[in-house]
C-alpha cells in the first residue's frame, strides 16, 4: 500500500506536467487561433490609383515624435481613450501614460486599456525587480474609476498597438509603453486623422466589419477571422515595377523571403534594412540574409545593417505604396498573433510618402552592407530555427 502513494504521485504530477506542457503551447504557438489565409487582400483598384489627398495620415518617425502626440492627445481627449499594447513597463514612460490617462479618467473621460498576456513575457526582468506593469497594479491603473483593463489570459495573442480618441484620431503601429520604443529605438507609428477613417478602423479591428473597399488605405489584420497581412505583403512586392525597401527588426518568414528573392530576380532593385544587433532573432535574421545572399550575381537583394537597434515594420515599393504596422515578417506575427498593417497607395510627390521615402534612404546611408553570407555553425544555425519560430 506503500508503494501506491508515490506512483499515484508519480502518474499525477506526469499528467499535470503534460497538461501544463501542452496549455503552453496552445498560449505562445496559439496553432488555433486564427483565421485563414486569403487568396487576394488588396484589389486592382488599390494598385491602379493612388490616393490623391493623404493629409489625413501622418508618419511618426521615432518615439519622440510618436509620444508627443500621444501625450497630447491624451491630454486633449474629450469622451474616450482605448488602448492596445503588447508590452507596457512600469518605467517612466509607462509612468506618464498612467498619470495621464488618471488625469483623464478624474475628468470623466472613458479610458479602455486592453494588454496582451503573452506580452508580459517581455516584462519579468522587471516584474522580479519588484516593478510589474502598471496594468496590474493598483497604484497603476488597477481599480481606478472610468479605466477598464482587459488582460484576458485565454484570448488570442495579439502583437498590435494602437491608440484611439475620442473616436476621431488613431495612432498605431510599432511601438508598445516603454522607455527604449519612446527613447532609444527606432520605430515608426502612423496617425491617423478624421472621423471617418478612424470609426473605419474602429469597425475593423473591433468588431470585424470589412474595410472601405474602394480605399487606396486598406488596413489589413489577422484575427481569429481572417490572417491578411501576409497575402497582401506579398502583393504588393509582387506588383513592384522599380524598388522594393524593406526595413524590418525580424524578418524570416518563408514566403516573404522568396518574394523579395523573386522580385531582385526580374531586375528590382530589392534593399533590406535589419538592425546591426538586434534585441532577440538575431540568429533568424542572419539565416535570412544568408538566404537572400544566396543567388545569381547581380540579382540579390542588397542587405543593409542599420547600426542601433531599428524595431521598424516598414515596406515600401516603387516610391509610393507603402505598408506599415505591428507585424513582423516572421511566422509568428504572419500566422499566429493578432496583428494590423496599413497599406497606402498615394502620389510619389506626397509628403507622406516623400517622407518615408527619405527617411529609408538615410536609414541605408547609415548602415553598413552585407556582401557575404554569415558563417553559422551547428549552435547557430539552431538558436536561428529557435528564433524563427518563437518569436
Amino acid at each position: 500500500m506503500l508503494m501506491t502513494v508515490p506512483k499515484t504521485i508519480s502518474v499525477f504530477s506526469g499528467i499535470l506536467a503534460l497538461l501544463v506542457t501542452v496549455a503552453l503551447f496552445f498560449f505562445v504557438f496559439n496553432p488555433l487561433g486564427l483565421g485563414p489565409e486569403p487568396a487576394t487582400v488588396l484589389s486592382p483598384e488599390f494598385f491602379a490609383n493612388p490616393a490623391q489627398d493623404l493629409s489625413e495620415i501622418e508618419l511618426l518617425v521615432d518615439g519622440k515624435e510618436a509620444f508627443r502626440e500621444i501625450f497630447a492627445a491624451i491630454d486633449s481627449a474629450e469622451s474616450s481613450v482605448y488602448i492596445q499594447t503588447y508590452i507596457w513597463k512600469d518605467d517612466s514612460t509607462g509612468q506618464a501614460v498612467v498619470a495621464k490617462l488618471k488625469s483623464a479618467a478624474d475628468r470623466g473621460v472613458r479610458v479602455t486599456v486592453s494588454k496582451d498576456m503573452l506580452g508580459t513575457f517581455f516584462e519579468l526582468g522587471d516584474m522580479l525587480r519588484g516593478k510589474p506593469s502598471p496594468v496590474f497594479t493598483k497604484s497603476g491603473l488597477k481599480g481606478h474609476e472610468n479605466i477598464r483593463l482587459d488582460t484576458d489570459l485565454f484570448a488570442d495573442t495579439d502583437h498590435s498597438k494602437y491608440f484611439i480618441f475620442d473616436e476621431r484620431n488613431v495612432i498605431f503601429g510599432g511601438m508598445n509603453i516603454a522607455d527604449e520604443y519612446h527613447m532609444q529605438w527606432h520605430d515608426f507609428m502612423i496617425l491617423l486623422r478624421g472621423k471617418f477613417w478612424t470609426e473605419a478602423f474602429t469597425k475593423k479591428v473591433l468588431k470585424r466589419f470589412h474595410w472601405p473597399v474602394s480605399s487606396p488605405l486598406v488596413l489589413a489584420v489577422n484575427n481569429d477571422r481572417e490572417t491578411q497581412i501576409r497575402t497582401a505583403t506579398i502583393e504588393i512586392i509582387t506588383n513592384a515595377k522599380q524598388s522594393v525597401i524593406v526595413a524590418h527588426a525580424y524578418f524570416s518568414d518563408d514566403k516573404v523571403i522568396d518574394a523579395v528573392k523573386k522580385a531582385a530576380a526580374r531586375g528590382v532593385r530589392v534593399e533590406i534594412i535589419l538592425p546591426k544587433v538586434p534585441d532577440t532573432h538575431l540568429y533568424a535574421n542572419m539565416a535570412t540574409i544568408n538566404r537572400l545572399l544566396d543567388a545569381e550575381a547581380g540579382k540579390a537583394p542588397r542587405v543593409f545593417l542599420y547600426p542601433h537597434m531599428s524595431h521598424a515594420k516598414v515596406i515600401m515599393t516603387d516610391g509610393r505604396i507603402a505598408a506599415i504596422g505591428s507585424a513582423n515578417l516572421t511566422p509568428r506575427s504572419m500566422l499566429t498573433s493578432a496583428e494590423i498593417t496599413l497599406f497606402v497607395h498615394g502620389l510619389s510627390t506626397a509628403p507622406f510618402m516623400r517622407r518615408l521615402r527619405a527617411q529609408l534612404e538615410k536609414d541605408i546611408a547609415a548602415s553598413e552592407e552585407v556582401v557575404t553570407p554569415f558563417k553559422l555553425g551547428p549552435l547557430a544555425k539552431l538558436k536561428a530555427v529557435a528564433g524563427k519560430y518563437v518569436w
